[in-house]
Formats: structure tokens, C-alpha cells, sequence
């Protein structure tokens, strides 16, 4: 049980979400799963999956979505008014599952969505029940973790303008103004719903404790949640514990007969309008034989040309909306040019649950390559001759893999890393279908730990007469089978592609046919979460796809 995807709220401001339901559709009420905001909410995914569907199998249902401006729900997320909005989508969120069900409701929030969901009770949202699971002190105290992480993990500097640049999103002086107001405060002594408070232990939060002595709320300390929300998602790990315990406080509050659930998913959404007036819908697909989830954006008119399909590839354990929304906004942007386009996320990521007992949140999982295949060759019996891959990380070594099997449109790869690390490695084995993986000889890695420098060195000198093994030759692979190849990548990333003279020969070869485009950017970001990479990896791309989709329509 993964839920089903929908969309709903006004007309001109769709929503995005997941209703996860059991079987029957009876349940006796439902919980409304606030996430987290910024890269939080990437970490937070598997976890909220997992909850909710823990919930429906107890008899509750849950709905989990994505702020407007968030996720793939509507709106930008730079657009001004962004904590009305929020709360604006809290308050749908509540609508739809009272339309649903009439029974119990429960809101459940998660970090900054503990402080939205208490901010949109406060403000006369109507429910049984409030979750605040390991709350954010104030929006004033996450603001100041964003800055640290960004400047520590990154090396990112604040722009000095108001705004808050934190890792892969910026959030902007009004909305930082707005998340300043908000802090964790206690329920009224009118409250009418449950509450309970599931603080970090050893947190900042644990301080606050006693300003809820003389409130009706509940508050308990859990474990857990560094391991899950302060490592990279490849590396987190599910607090059973407190998902459990979650569970079994929702299911005191929501007490009641069950009923069975009216709502019927709606299946696309006009999601912007283009200058002219058309519509730029999306609706939610599932692809190829393992059902990989995908959202399409599909540019609406009559009598507009098709001649490619844009495949935005899930990077890293990361979903199909990319670092920083990155692929949601620049979906869009090419539905207004007439551009239909797809973002998918290869199995074991995001919302795609394919094949039975496939490790999640594993990037560049052997099996991510079939899935990339077969992903292309869905939309055409030419062997996937319409379609343009973009990705990034682990998506931009997935296309690399593609493109080496079959003949595309294109392919943007941004920092492929095709000599890092690969799952299969710590089984002291390589997978027979990489043909793109070109990792340092297992003497040389040995040596690099105790002399970097040398081993570097002697694999740049090597590299020189040894060119096969060389990341270079899978680029060059690719562009040579007829495919146009667009590699981006940052200056740290770049240097597994230091040509030797005949791959600078041979590069400039494919560069002067229209092959082979290379672009370095400066800095070290390999996952583009840092403003300045995003504001120099993305005009690129944008104006390398815009530029082919043209040259092919024409042609």
C-alpha cells in the first residue's frame, strides 16, 4: 500500500497529495500528514510513507500532500505570500478529508509542519486531533539551522538581502519575515482537540516543556530523528518507534464507527496558464513493467507538435521534483514553450515501489538502469528516439547508461559521477550492466587513503595512455551512437573527465558535429543545492533543451 495520488483544492491553486486508504475504504477518520519544509522534506518521504500507511492498516486513513508551491503541487515557490499560502493548504487539506469521511480528523505535523499545523489550528482550522512530532522551536530557529547547514556543508554565503539561502532552497525576505512570526506555543485552555508533543530528546524544544504544564496537550521525548532527518537520504534510517507510537495516539483520538471514504481521486490539474491563455496540465502516470510513478506536464492545444518527450530523471535518493523543486519549475517553464515533459522516479525512490523487496533509497542501483531503459523505449517503438533525458547525479548516470543502449533525442547529464560509488561495490563485485562505470583500479583507492594526492596523480598519468577507462569514453559513447550530449558539471566533478590528448582531441570532434556540448561550472556543488550553482547549471540547461526541441521540430 502506497496511497493514491490526487489533487485537489480551488481551481487555481491545485494541490498535490496522497490518500492512503485500506482496502475496503473504511476508516474512522483521517489524518492529515503535514511535512516538513525545505531539505527536510526529502528526508521526511519514506518515513511519512510509511506512517501513513501504518495508519490505513489500523483503519485510518491519511492524507499526506505538498504546500502550494511545494512538491508538485501549483505555485512558485519564490512567489510572495508563501506562509498564507501554507496555511491556505493545511486548511484544503482539512476540507478535503472532512468531505471525505465527516468523521474524526487528526492533523500530524512534521518539524515546520508541527508549527503550520498548530498556526492553521490556531487560526480556526476545526479537528480532533494534533500531532506536532518533533517540532521546530520557532520558525526563527529553523531559519537559523538553514543558514549553518548551507554555509558548513556547502560553503554558501547569504546574499545580505533578507533572505535565508539554506541547502536547495532560498527562502525569500517576505516568507522569511512571515516564518519568524511562528513559534511553539501551547493550546489554548479552550482548545477542543488533543494534543501531544513528541519532542527530539536533548533538543532546545525540551526547554519549552514547561510552558505546556498548564495545557491539556501530552508531551513525550522520542529517539530517532537525527538518524533520520540530519544525514543524507541515502543514510537515513525509519524511527519505528515513534512512527508506532504516532499510530497508536491517532487511533485513540479518531475513536469512532468505520465508514467508507466518498472521495474519488481526481486525476490532472491545470497547474499554470501560459501567456496566451492555454493550460499547462499535469497528471500523475505509472510507467514501464515496474509501474515507476511519473507526473506529466503536458503543454494543452490543438494541432501542437510532439517531436520529443523530456524525461527529468530522479537524482539520488532524491524524487522526481529534483533539488530545490528544480525540475517542477523547469517543467513548466518548457510547457509554455510547447514542451511536454515527464519527471519519473526510478524504483526503490520517491513514490515508485516496483519490484517486491527493492532496497529504498539506494542511488545508482543496478537495477535503475533497466529502469531508464525501459523507461525510454514507453514512449516510442523506435527505441526511444523521441525522448530527451535530463538528469542529475545518479539520474545523469542513469541517461549516461541509456544513451549507451539506445539511440535518444538527447541527453543533459549534470555531475554524472561515473567513478563514485556504486551499491554493488561492498559486495567486492561490479554489475555486468554498467558500461558508463569507470571507477579508480582498487590498488590505486587503497593507496588514495593514506596518499590522496599520489594516488590522483598516478591515475591522471595513467588515464593518459589507459583513455577506455576514462568517465570520458562513456560521454563520448553516448554522442558517438548519434546522440547529443550535454555534460554540466562543477569544477570538483569535472576532474574524473580531464582529458587526455585523445579525448581532447576526440571531444572537439564531437563538439564541432553538435554532439557533445561540455559546460564547467565553478565550485564543488555536486547536487546544485547552493544558489550560485543553480543559478549557473540551470540557465544552461534551460537554453540547451529549448535550443534542441527547436532544432528538432524544424528539422
Amino acid at each position: 500500500m502506497t496511497g493514491t495520488p490526487t489533487w485537489f483544492g480551488p481551481p487555481d491553486r491545485r494541490l498535490f497529495g496522497w490518500l492512503h486508504l485500506p482496502d475496503d475504504r473504511g476508516v474512522r477518520g483521517i489524518a492529515v500528514v503535514c511535512p516538513p519544509l525545505g531539505h527536510e522534506e526529502a528526508n521526511a518521504l519514506p518515513a511519512l510513507q510509511c506512517l501513513c500507511d501504518r495508519l490505513a492498516d489500523g483503519g485510518v486513513g491519511a492524507l499526506r500532500f505538498s504546500y502550494g508551491g511545494t512538491g508538485d503541487s501549483a505555485g512558485s515557490w519564490g512567489q510572495t505570500g508563501r506562509l498564507a499560502d501554507w496555511l491556505s493548504s493545511v486548511d484544503e487539506a482539512v476540507l478535503l478529508a472532512r468531505r471525505a469521511h465527516g468523521g474524526a480528523v487528526v492533523l500530524i505535523g512534521l518539524r515546520m509542519g508541527a508549527l503550520l499545523a498548530a498556526e492553521a489550528v490556531a487560526r480556526g482550522a476545526k479537528v480532533e486531533g494534533l500531532v506536532q512530532w518533533d517540532p521546530c522551536l520557532s520558525g526563527r530557529d529553523f531559519l537559523r539551522v538553514e543558514r549553518t547547514l548551507s554555509a558548513t556543508g556547502y560553503g554558501a554565503r547569504q546574499a545580505g538581502d533578507g533572505s535565508v539561502a539554506g541547502p536547495a532552497f532560498t527562502f525569500a525576505e517576505d516568507a522569511v519575515a512571515e516564518l519568524s512570526t511562528l513559534d511553539l506555543i501551547p493550546p489554548g485552555p479552550t482548545a477542543t482537540h488533543a494534543t501531544v508533543v513528541l519532542a527530539r530528546a536533548g533538543s532546545r524544544v525540551v526547554s519549552r516543556q514547561g510552558a505546556f504544564a498548564d495545557s491539556p496537550a501530552e508531551w513525550a521525548e522520542i529517539g530517532g530523528q537525527p538518524e533520520l532527518l540530519d544525514v543524507p537520504p541515502d543514510m537515513l534510517t525509519l524511527p519505528d518507534a515513534t512512527i508506532e507510537t504516532i499510530c497508536r495516539w491517532t487511533d485513540r483520538a479518531v475513536d469512532g464507527p468505520h465508514t467508507p471514504v466518498t472521495f474519488r481521486p481526481v486525476d490532472s490539474a491545470e497547474v499554470a496558464r501560459t501567456g496566451d491563455g492555454r493550460s499547462i496540465v499535469e497528471q500523475p502516470v505509472w510507467l514501464g513493467p515496474h509501474r515507476l510513478f511519473g507526473m506529466i506536464t503536458d503543454p494543452a492545444g490543438p494541432g501542437r507538435p510532439e517531436p520529443n518527450t523530456v524525461v527529468f530523471l530522479s537524482a539520488g535518493a532524491l524524487d522526481h521534483t529534483g533539488p530545490g523543486r528544480m525540475w517542477v519549475e523547469l517543467a513548466r517553464q518548457l510547457a509554455v514553450e510547447g514542451i511536454r515533459s515527464i519527471r519519473a522516479d526510478v524504483d526503490g525512490i520517491g513514490e515508485s515501489f516496483g519490484r517486491p523487496g527493492q532496497p529504498r533509497q539506494v542511488p545508482k542501483a543496478p537495477e535503475a538502469i533497466d529502469d531508464v531503459v525501459e523507461l525510454a523505449q514507453s514512449f516510442d517503438h523506435r527505441d526511444g528516439r523521441n525522448v530527451i533525458l535530463v538528469g542529475l547525479s545518479s539520474g545523469a548516470y542513469h541517461a549516461i547508461e541509456a544513451g549507451l543502449r539506445l539511440r535518444l533525442s538527447g541527453i543533459c547529464a549534470v555531475n554524472p559521477g561515473l567513478t563514485s560509488w556504486v551499491p554493488e561495490v561492498d559486495r567486492g563485485d561490479i554489475d555486468p550492466r554498467r558500461l558508463a562505470y569507470r571507477p579508480m583500479p582498487p590498488a590505486l583507492q587503497a593507496l588514495a587513503v593514506r596518499h590522496s594526492r599520489v594516488a590522483t596523480g598516478a591515475w591522471r598519468a595513467l588515464l593518459q595512455l589507459w583513455v577506455k577507462r576514462s568517465a570520458t569514453d562513456g560521454v563520448v559513447g553516448v554522442s558517438r551512437r548519434g546522440t547529443p550530449v550535454l555534460l554540466i558539471a562543477s569544477q570538483a566533478d569535472a576532474e574524473q573527465f580531464e582529458p587526455s590528448l585523445y579525448w581532447s582531441f576526440v571531444r572537439r570532434g564531437q563538439h564541432r558535429r553538435g554532439l557533445l556540448d561540455v559546460e564547467i561550472v565553478p565550485g564543488s556543488d555536486h547536487s546544485l543545492y547552493t544558489v550560485d550553482s543553480q543559478g549557473r547549471a540551470y540557465p544552461i540547461l534551460v537554453r540547451w533543451l529549448l535550443s534542441h526541441c527547436a532544432e528538432t521540430s524544424d528539422g
